[in-house]
């Protein structure tokens, strides 16, 4: 009996350990990680899966258990800004951004291109001495704004100081002579003196005058303006004597400088640079398939130019394309031309890489749905804008661009006519839906 129970025994044993290997295997089955390549899939069907609508991403509560688009910590996770109506641009010029309904515009085609911002040299000056001295003073320093008129520095010469004691000299032989030519003109019509002692007197003033005039020259020249010769009273042997004050002869700013006071300078030696900065040059690069319409629309009239920075991003400068290069480079296949670009706040600086839209209106104008270029922000390779959603909302909108013309972008995906945006200032609120990116979070 016993020997019965034990062949019972192990034949249930053998029946329990076959069940847990077949349940073993099963858990192993399931349990089995994917594939990479299905992994991959997955992984692909998430990255093309479309984005959220809007009701979606403002249905959405967020950890505060209100809608996220109310949230003033997480709205932006949802691409949702609140736009204050007292920020809104008015007629009157207050406010930081400005709004515009989109609306099919009439616009011309235009080039873009890459260029550099240049010194204009029409309204730069090379500041260096006339003569040779040495340097006493110099009040004042790169960068600064000086008037026409204004000193920038004060040389010592001793060449000066006998320049202008030539003209000294001359001035009082001259005075003198036509003293001495007055009296023997009363003379001679008294018939007191003889008429050969007036012509040698008149030939004496005359040749005294000729000399005062040329030692004047001699001054201009030197750089002694009239206001210099007409304040001049203390004879050349006095404290001003042989000292040359320079002035800026145009207003503008002083971009460089090497003049130190006790240096000894000679002509030819620039001292400073003073240039006008309220316009600037552009210098661009033009293909050699794209001259042609360049050079239609400019017999057209004046061509315009539009000037973005990477410094400040959602500003234009205007300027009109004034020259075209008469060669081409033989390395690049390219074209130089020149715009002069409006600077007055001095923004642009001289150097600086800059992207150019070369308008060219020769083309007939076509209808598209288009908004200011200033209207679309990037994130990502990603184009968008903030358009009004309700109320004071704006929202984050993907769009997908088109041309771009002269100031403006097409719109091909994203936006529809009667849609309003935000353009002028839109960049303040791209700051604020990417808090994220900054380290401003939710939990912050």
């Amino acid at each position: 009996m016993n020997k019965e129970k034990l062949t019972i025994a192990s034949g249930l044993f053998a029946l329990l350990t076959v069940l847990m290997i077949v349940s073993g295997c099963g858990k192993e089955k399931s349990g089995k990680q994917p594939s990479p390549t299905a992994a991959a899939e997955t992984e692909k069907e998430s990255v093309e899966a479309p984005p959220a609508s809007l009701a979606e991403r403002v249905a959405v509560k967020c950890e505060h258990d209100i809608p996220i688009y109310q949230c003033a910590e997480c709205r932006y996770e949802a691409g949702v800004v609140r736009l204050d109506a007292s920020l809104i641009k008015r007629a009157d010029g207050a406010g930081l951004v400005r709004t515009q309904t989109v609306t099919r515009t009439k616009v011309s085609a235009a080039l873009r291109t890459t260029g550099e911002v240049a010194l204009n040299e029409n309204a730069a000056v090379h500041i260096g001495p006339r003569i040779t001295g040495i340097i006493e003073s110099v009040p004042v320093d790169i960068g600064a704004c000086v008037k026409a008129g204004d000193t920038l520095l004060t040389l010592a010469s001793v060449e000066l100081g006998k320049a202008l004691a030539d003209y000294e000299r001359n001035r009082t032989l001259s005075e003198l002579s036509e003293k001495i030519f007055t009296r023997e003109s009363k003379l001679k019509a008294q018939n007191v003196a003889s008429e050969q002692d007036m012509i040698e007197a008149q030939m004496t003033f005359e040749q005294h005058r000729t000399d005062l005039k040329a030692s004047e020259q001699t001054l201009h020249v030197l750089g002694i303006t009239e206001e210099d010769l007409a304040g001049m009273r203390e004879p050349s042997h006095g404290a001003g004597a042989g000292r040359l004050t320079v002035r800026a002869p145009v207003a503008g700013t002083i971009i460089e400088k090497h003049a130190v006071a006790g240096e000894m300078v000679e002509p030819g030696k620039d001292l400073m640079l003073l240039s006008d900065l309220t316009t600037v040059w552009v210098w661009a690069n033009v293909h050699s398939r794209d001259l042609a319409q360049l050079l239609a629309a400019k017999k057209h009239g004046i061509v315009g130019v539009e000037i973005t920075v990477a410094a400040f991003p959602d500003r234009q400068f205007r300027g009109v394309l004034d020259y075209v290069g008469a060669t081409m480079n033989e390395q690049s296949r390219t074209v130089k031309v020149r715009a002069t670009v409006e600077n007055t706040g001095m923004e642009l600086r001289p150097g600086m890489f800059c992207e150019a839209v070369i308008a060219l209106g020769n083309g007939q104008p076509e209808e598209v749905l288009a908004v200011p270029r200033t209207a679309v922000l990037s994130d990502e390779g990603k184009s968008f804008v903030f358009k009004h959603w309700k109320d004071d909302y704006f929202v984050r909108q993907d769009i997908r661009q088109g041309r771009e013309f002269f100031g403006m972008v097409e719109i091909t995906e994203g936006l529809q006519t009667g849609d309003t945006i935000a353009t002028e200032g839109a960049f303040l609120m791209k700051s604020d839906v990417l808090r994220e990116k900054m380290g401003a979070g939710c939990a912050d």
